[in-house]
């Protein structure tokens, strides 16, 4: 079984928690799955500003347990809910490259650029983009502090419409998510099927 929680959080609130990065949301988060601190984070997350509170989505393979923090609404997905063959999808990625010479990653910003990633991934994760529908965000820049050291992350959103081409890889996506630093609120496909 498969969940997805909407949590609405007041800015006051998100302060008050100092709640002001991916790395510290992804703490806050795992308060919802008490009893498990050695336990691989198996959930997914992406963080949007409503400007009346901030809003996350959070998908994960156990049922979590409500923290005493934030609105949330919490709902089962339906087993068939990944069957459909087209949908309406949203992304928050972060798009790298890996550079050839020491492997290191590097965040991708070019429009062709990014387009080229997401039909990659797309390849890689059993479906298709209508390149028609595809609309890329303008890449922003997110930092974190980490165990006191300071990193940056490239946030993209990506919005459009998908075809599935092969459903083991496209169910495998929407349950792992899809690009890097999914620890730290990237990754997470949001899917609305076109009926």
């Amino acid at each position: 079984m498969t969940y997805m929680a909407k949590v609405q959080v007041g800015f006051s609130e998100a302060a008050r928690k100092r709640l002001k990065d991916g790395y510290s949301w992804h703490k806050a988060l795992w308060e919802a799955f008490p009893g498990q601190p050695d336990a691989k984070r198996d959930f997914l997350f992406r963080l949007d500003d409503k400007e009346e509170h901030l809003e996350v989505l959070m998908f994960s393979q156990q049922e979590p347990s409500i923290p005493e923090w934030g609105t949330w609404h919490l709902k089962q997905v339906a087993e068939g809910f990944i069957n459909h063959d087209n949908y309406h999808f949203r992304l928050k990625a972060n798009p790298t490259r890996r550079r050839a010479s020491d492997r290191r990653r590097l965040a991708i910003y070019g429009e062709q650029e990014l387009q080229k990633w997401l039909e990659r991934k797309a390849k890689n994760h059993g479906f298709t983009v209508h390149n028609e529908s595809l609309y890329i965000g303008a890449p922003i820049d997110e930092y974190f502090l980490k165990e006191s050291k300071r990193g940056k992350l490239v946030s993209v959103d990506f919005r459009g419409m998908l075809t599935v081409q092969n459903r083991e890889l496209f169910t495998k996506s929407f349950q792992k998510g899809i690009g890097s630093a999914k620890g730290l609120g990237f990754g997470l496909l949001l899917l609305k099927p076109i009926r």
